[in-house]
């Protein structure tokens, strides 16, 4: 439940800033909390209840193995048995015992399926056992079923109301397909969690559910059309008013079912789950009750609500409660809230706002959207002076006092394009500055100590941000997707989180990183440079490559690297050379996506492969090798030289171009070259791609052997001749080939081979 809670507030800090709650928070996700042994549990629940359950948790298992039995049954010949109403059922006994519906012939608009026929139970309904009845405006199922297959009752035109039985535990759109009028639905009993997929059917104006649902999904009832809901008296979870679902003791309210204009939340009610008005944009009105403690995640978001008065208890208001209502141009907060969420306002009519003194977390985002001005000299977004631990400066920044000094909480003037941070304060809280796409630069006073995750994510036009030495811990996201150019680490930081540093370019590689100069203080332990790469020294004594910001063309990773973090070289275009070792064993996404072909690779190896310390690739000049070998680097979570020459084989066996009028690709003389030399030393190729190589050079031998002559490479020949491609069954079409040619130091080198090689008499008389 912690992800919900506004700004991040885990419990720790909830307790610091002395935010507490009456009602239990975990309902507010999972809406119902019946005993079981899941984070849904009550655990206030009685040793009856708990009995209960578990009786309806045996039943439903029971039911489970018997619906696997009746799929496994051998089927009798099929049957029919006509009932007291004249309705003809065609059945086939499941060995002998349970039987499975196969067809129905009404004799009125009303059917009932039979519970048993000739003594024995109906247990199912077959995939379409109901279907194409027409006429028909209600069907009623027995609890006896504990299967319906697929299509059970599709094409039923007429249909208008059905009661699903009590031991079938799941609910499909597709058994009613076609049944374009059905409007009242009973669903099965056994159901435990509702869905959206219930308002497939857009004429369902009646909703009734049964004893055993004790979850709903938020976001359920969004496309509904509902007049009514109810909820089975036996359901021990969950209750309704007609109009929305609450939990047993009407504490949590789960969803609004029934769209209205306006509703009053039933009296007694501490909390609003997430989404539980969401996207009704019919609802103008909410009565609520001084009772509600908490409203949920979204719980407004996309209404056409017009102003909204906090309930005297109120004390946290979550994330994105009140996102998106354009019409929202009031709001008026009461003495004892204590928390606003993420976005809570965001995207609304607002003009203006004001905080009380008994707030102790604000979200990210708040007002963003909105009307409220919240800087110059008469800013529309206040907070009460008296008692308040957060208070806002002219510049549109929002600040909270601390015992050691102030946080700076949130830049909220989203056209701010320059800022400076107030002295004496000693951390930017997390997302501080974040999405504020006008800002260019950003002054950090000295004694700032801490930057808090994301600060500066998003700040997309962000080029400079004056960072002092008092600085000791970065969190991740920091300056994710800025455009800053240089970044300036102090001898007293201590943490670098994930992506601090990954800048625009270096996240989506759709341009050059604009982060090119990285410097690191003397005195630091931690951190430090070597040949454009920041290293950071971690715990264990081994270290981490954080990033690359060149101007090095040939980097050397050194040997105490065994970590490229996420993103590290990706986009990177100036890399052409990269030594790396096999000690590498974590490489994180797009670790090693360098945005351009390298022309050499060199990798370590801390054991020896078949006589080999090291290896060394040059991948060719071809738009197939740099895809290749850019998969090389990005799909292995480590150094993996086996998949570096997995990928570089690919790219010499297959030397066309992926255009297929391109130019570029592997000329003929360069394959063959290559893939000599990768048969002679065959080291970590597979037995598929040795074959495909020979197959190649086979197929094209006397072309390449052409290519061989024009370049005076005899050795190229020999080798040829050694792998046994070149043999006795084809040297005379080669040295016919080659004589073409008039290179007669070729043929005669060739002849003299024929000889050696194949017994052969060298002088022919062709010549």
């Amino acid at each position: 439940m912690d992800a919900l809670l506004t700004g991040s507030i885990k419990e720790d800090r909830r307790a610091e800033l002395g935010v507490s709650y009456g009602v239990d928070m975990s309902k507010l996700e999972v809406c119902f909390g019946g005993f079981s042994p899941t984070v849904m549990g009550d655990m206030t629940a009685t040793w009856e209840r708990a009995v209960e359950a578990e009786a309806r948790l045996a039943e439903r298992k029971r039911a489970a193995i018997l619906a696997a039995k009746l799929e496994a049954a051998r089927e009798s010949e099929v049957r029919t048995w006509t009932d007291e109403d004249g309705t003809q059922w065609a059945y086939v006994l499941l060995d002998g015992a349970d039987v499975r519906i196969k067809g129905c012939t009404p004799a009125c608009a009303s059917v009932c399926v039979p519970s048993s026929i000739d003594g024995h139970p109906v247990s199912e309904i077959s995939a379409v056992g109901c279907a194409n009845l027409q006429g028909v405006t209600e069907i009623t199922v027995p609890d006896s079923v504990i299967a319906i297959g697929d299509c059970a009752f599709r094409s039923c035109i007429d249909l208008e109301r059905i009661t699903l039985p009590a031991l079938v535990s799941e609910y499909r759109p597709d058994w009613f397909r076609h049944c374009q009028k059905l409007s009242s639905l009973k669903l099965p009993g056994a159901l435990e969690v509702l869905t959206p997929r219930v308002f497939d059917h857009g004429a369902l104006r009646e909703l009734i559910i049964g004893e055993g649902t004790r979850d709903v999904q938020p976001g359920t009832f969004i496309h509904s059309k509902l007049t009514s809901i109810q909820v089975e008296s036996a359901n021990p979870f969950m209750a309704s008013d007609g109009h929305a679902l609450y939990t047993k003791d009407w504490a949590v309210m789960a969803a609004l079912a029934t769209p209205q204009a306006s509703y009053a939340v039933h009296e007694g009610c501490q909390a609003l789950s997430k989404k539980a008005f969401s996207s009704f944009a019919s609802l103008e009105c909410v009565d609520l009750p001084d009772s509600v403690e908490v409203i949920g995640a979204f719980a407004f978001a996309g209404t056409s609500i017009a102003s909204f008065t906090a309930p005297k208890c109120l004390k946290a208001v979550l994330e994105k409660a009140f996102y998106g209502c354009r019409h929202l141009a009031s709001v008026t907060l009461d003495e004892d809230l204590e928390s606003l969420g993420e976005s809570a306002f965001a995207d609304t009519a607002l003009s203006q706002l004001h905080i009380p003194a008994t707030v102790r977390a604000i979200g990210a985002h708040l007002i963003d959207g909105a009307q409220v001005r919240v800087s110059g000299a008469h800013p529309t977004f206040t907070v009460e002076e008296k008692g308040s631990i957060f208070f806002a400066d002219d510049a549109g920044g929002l600040y909270r006092k601390e015992d050691d000094g102030v946080r700076f909480v949130r830049l909220m003037d989203a056209d701010a394009v320059t800022y400076e941070v107030l002295p004496g304060c000693t951390g930017l809280e997390k997302q501080a500055f974040e999405g504020a796409r006008k800002l260019k630069s950003v002054r950090l006073p000295e004694g700032l100590m801490r930057i808090g995750g994301a600060a500066f994510r998003g700040c997309t036009a962000l080029e400079q941000v004056t960072m002092p030495e008092s600085i000791r811990w970065i969190g991740g996201d920091a300056f994710l997707d800025t455009n800053i150019q240089a970044v300036h680490l102090s001898e007293h930081l201590e943490h670098l989180g994930p992506r601090a540093v990954v800048t625009l370019g270096a996240h989506h590689g759709q341009m050059a990183p604009s982060l090119r100069c990285v410097s690191v203080s003397a005195g630091s332990d931690r951190f430090r440079m070597h040949e454009g790469l920041l290293l950071e020294r971690k715990d264990d004594g081994a270290e981490r490559v954080i990033i690359y910001v060149g101007p090095d063309e040939a980097v050397h990773i050194p040997e105490t690297v065994d970590e490229i973090a996420a993103y590290a070289f990706n986009g990177a275009t100036q890399t052409k050379a990269l030594f790396l070792s096999d000690r590498i064993t974590a490489v994180g996404p797009r670790g090693l996506a360098v945005d351009t072909l390298l022309e050499h690779i060199h990798v370590d190896m801390v054991e020896p492969v078949e006589g080999h310390g090291s290896f060394d690739i040059y991948p060719p000049r071809t738009d197939r090798s740099e895809q290749q070998m850019m998969l090389a680097l990005t799909v292995p979570t480590f150094v993996n030289v086996e998949a570096l020459f997995e990928y570089y084989d690919n790219s010499i066996i297959n030397a066309s171009s992926f255009d297929a009028l391109s130019e570029d690709k592997l000329d003929a003389y360069e394959q063959a070259v290559r893939l000599i030399e990768r048969l002679q030393d065959p080291v970590f190729m597979t037995s598929v791609s040795q074959d495909m190589a020979r197959r190649v050079l086979h197929d094209g031998l006397e072309r390449f052997c052409l290519e061989m002559a024009r370049h005076d490479d005899r050795v190229s020949l020999q080798h040829l001749a050694d792998l046994g491609i070149l043999n006795a069954s084809n040297v005379d079409a080669v040295i016919e080939a080659v004589q073409r040619l008039q290179d007669a130091s070729v043929t005669g080198y060739l002849l003299e081979v024929k000889r050696e090689r194949f017994g052969r008499r060298s002088f022919d008389f062709s010549l």
